[in-house]
């Protein structure tokens, strides 16, 4: 059984918490509940503890307790986040109205027997990132089961029949450069004969037999090689992006979705004919 975080670890989380929120009030007993939650499935909670973002976690704990000056503090504080995710979905004040009330019951109000959304915050991420992806997931949510009726508003439908993407839209854009880094990084750290086969199965648009034949080796072979050098790219893009973005177990998930969805076209950019390796690699059979 794992021990709870010391007493001098809390103190420090709770008193960087309360200064980041001085109107704020949360039990000492409460917020180590809340913590230790969180911790509980981690297999490193030394470096997990570390992680902790506690200005955001205590207001997360404080809002999950049902704490309506907490949550008065929340949307004073996230109004622009939460009006440009608005500005995406609603075009009249009646819309906007019902989607933020939306969000707020989302957020805030537990399921008989459950808890509030804001509750499954672990603060190993930044807040403003986490409720970024869960507002775009309601409204997104809230968009595919309104009753689409007739309208000749070509714009309005066109927006709904999009919606499903719209999170990973936002998921691509917000986090494009980081993605991009950690892939880069990850490429390079490829062997060379990793990076031929990536090139002919992918840029070539090689088939199995035309691979084996290129590289003298049994179809099978081949089929290994390939699917073994594209998992080793998104293992190595999903442990590059861990160490060096602070999210959520449920933002991270989602963008690995995205690594491993765009794989063929993130090799294609990273490994374009500027950067061919020489045929003379040698690959040989397993």
């Amino acid at each position: 059984m794992h021990a709870e975080p010391t007493a001098g670890a809390l103190g420090t989380l709770l008193e960087a918490g309360r200064a980041a929120w001085p109107a704020l009030a949360v039990e000492p007993a409460l917020f180590t509940q809340h913590l230790e939650r969180h911790l509980a499935n981690a297999t490193d909670r030394e470096a997990a503890l570390g992680r902790i973002r506690p200005d955001d976690l205590y207001l997360a704990c404080a809002c999950a307790r049902g704490d309506g000056a907490a949550i008065s503090c929340f949307e004073r504080h996230f109004a622009k986040v939460i009006d440009r995710a608005l500005s995406r979905f609603a075009r009249t004040d009646d819309r906007k109205a019902e989607l933020r009330q939306l969000l707020r019951e989302r957020l805030f109000v537990a399921a008989p027997g459950g808890e509030p959304r804001i509750a499954s915050y672990t603060g190993q991420g930044f807040l403003e990132n986490w409720l970024r992806v869960a507002a775009m997931r309601a409204f997104v949510n809230a968009e595919r089961g309104k009753k689409v009726k007739s309208s000749s508003d070509d714009e309005t439908l066109a927006a709904l029949a999009g919606a499903g993407d719209v999170e990973l839209d936002f998921l691509k854009v917000h986090y494009r450069s980081a993605f991009r880094a950690a892939f880069a990084r990850t490429v390079l750290a490829l062997d060379a004969s990793d990076r031929l086969v990536l090139r002919l199965s992918v840029l070539k648009n090689m088939s199995c037999d035309d691979l084996a034949l290129t590289l003298g080796v049994h179809r099978a072979t081949a089929a290994r090689r390939v699917a073994r050098a594209k998992q080793m790219l998104v293992d190595g893009t999903r442990q590059d992006l861990a160490e060096t973005l602070r999210l959520d177990s449920a933002e991270l998930y989602s963008i690995l979705n995205l690594v491993e969805s765009n794989l063929d076209l993130s090799i294609s950019r990273l490994l374009g004919p500027e950067g061919e390796e020489s045929s003379r690699v040698s690959v040989h059979e397993e």
